[in-house]
């Protein structure tokens, strides 16, 4: 009820209104907790893709040397050894959440607090009175154009407001050492992907130090330390890359990964973390739930659940698999695929059933989010991106049904890949009704079903 006034409420109030009420609000939050980020180290990661697995590669680093640490991404919530699932559906929470969380880091000693940063966070002022240090751009795709005016610029300058953000004093912080309690003193820090588009957008903002990440480009422009691999293969065994004279390893896959890695490298090295101890901490990170998350439950085939809802996305992660899971010219893609209802990015469905048709033997829609949006219509968007190219699909709304339908299509060394929740924990159906759910448990069990009923059948 309180959403639909809200809802009801932007129709009827002027946008610069509402603008001052949050502001207000970020204000108030920031005083009532003694503005908590001017002694804390604030690091912001944004871009379209792979912020959550970078936060998390990024805490892996700075816990790996012995750092404290704090951080919310669209996963969990985490202040040092205590960590709970984030079930808000929204990535950066109201801002009295956010400013309480920092003030509880503060008092846990946890000096680093690893933050994602969204879009529509930064455009309601989530940001404000938050102190960044460090602010990290990943890469820049259409999505959620619909808030920013159905314009990539506009997409674009509300990433940017990370980086102006870094416009405040450096910091000197006390901080627990060996001999003491010691003044750390906090550069501000840019780091960036040099192979994206719009990477001279945010190299354009202030800062002490301003690192670039790449593996396309040779050297970049503005940046003081750049980290490119010299060489480096993927396999369905993880990643290897060399950098600096030093060989690296991880177990995620993917040249989507490769990037993720470096962001967080580069991140982690501008903080003064060892190059020899984001080594070791690599290769003993192996992901996160419902990121690229192979499922086995003794099945002869692949099944991995991945967050990809967006074209892109989609089109990386299949990519992965066609060129490094299915070996044999026999071997097919089976894929179960889904979009977000509530009138978010509808110019992508059919865009993504086109990204299925090229790489999919095998096609199944379902529902995913619909808010109070009709099932049946999202599905339908999907479905006329595969019929332009007159490829067979199925539609099966009900989205366990769909899982066990392509569980059932799977041959010997096939691989089905489900996307668009990951792991979270709930569906959102009409009047915000929340259903709980896990792509990741349904798979397994319907897994187990499929392998005791072909067992009965001998």
């Amino acid at each position: 009820m309180i959403k639909k006034i809200k809802k009801f409420l932007r129709k009827i109030i002027p946008e610069p209104i509402f603008n001052w009420y949050h502001y207000f609000l970020v204000f108030l939050a920031a005083l009532y907790y003694g503005f908590p980020s001017r002694q804390l180290i604030i690091i912001g990661i944004t871009g379209t893709k792979g912020k959550t697995t970078v936060t998390e590669l990024v805490n892996a680093f700075l816990e790996a040397y012995g750092k404290k640490t704090a951080m919310i991404n669209s996963l969990r919530f985490k202040i040092d050894k205590r960590s709970w699932e984030n079930n808000l559906k929204m990535t950066m929470p109201g801002r009295f959440t956010i400013q309480k969380f920092l003030a509880d880091s503060k008092r846990a000693g946890c000096f680093y607090v690893i933050l994602e940063v969204t879009s529509e966070g930064l455009k309601q002022f989530r940001h404000k009175f938050i102190n960044f240090d460090v602010a990290v751009f990943l890469n820049l795709q259409p999505e959620h154009l619909e808030s920013h005016n159905n314009s990539m610029d506009d997409y674009c300058a509300a990433k940017e407001k990370l980086f102006a953000a870094l416009k405040g004093p450096r910091k000197n912080i006390p901080i627990d050492h060996q001999i003491g309690k010691i003044d750390c003193y906090v550069d501000k820090k840019i780091v960036v992907n040099c192979d994206d588009d719009y990477k001279d957008r945010f190299l354009k903002y202030y800062a002490d130090d301003k690192i670039g990440f790449a593996i396309k480009k040779e050297n970049c422009d503005k940046v003081k330390n750049f980290y490119k691999p010299t060489h480096f293969s993927l396999s369905p065994n993880g990643i290897e890359f060399e950098l600096n004279n030093q060989k690296f390893s991880s177990p995620l896959k993917g040249l989507f990964n490769l990037y993720n890695l470096l962001a967080a490298l580069a991140t982690a090295n501008a903080l003064n973390v060892p190059l020899g101890s984001i080594k070791e901490a690599m290769a003993h990170f192996n992901g996160i739930p419902g990121r690229f998350e192979e499922i086995n439950e003794g099945q002869k085939f692949k099944v991995i659940i991945d967050f990809a809802h967006t074209p892109d996305s989609l089109k990386a992660v299949y990519q992965t698999i066609r060129e490094q899971f299915l070996t044999k010219k026999d071997n097919k893609l089976i894929c179960v695929l889904s979009a977000t209802g509530g009138g978010r990015d509808k110019w992508k469905r059919p865009v993504m059933g086109e990204v299925a048709v090229k790489y999919c033997d095998e096609i199944i829609i379902t529902d995913e989010d619909p808010y109070d949006e009709d099932p049946k219509k999202i599905m339908l968007a999907i479905a006329e991106g595969v019929k332009k190219h007159n490829k067979n699909y199925q539609i099966i709304e009900d989205r366990r049904l769909a899982i066990a339908q392509a569980l059932k299509l799977c041959k010997d060394d096939d691989c089905l890949i489900v996307t668009g929740k990951g792991s979270e924990q709930v569906m959102v159906v009409k009047n915000e009704r929340r259903i709980p759910w896990d792509d990741r448990r349904v798979a397994r069990e319907e897994i187990k079903k499929l392998l005791s009923f072909k067992k009965n059948e001998k």
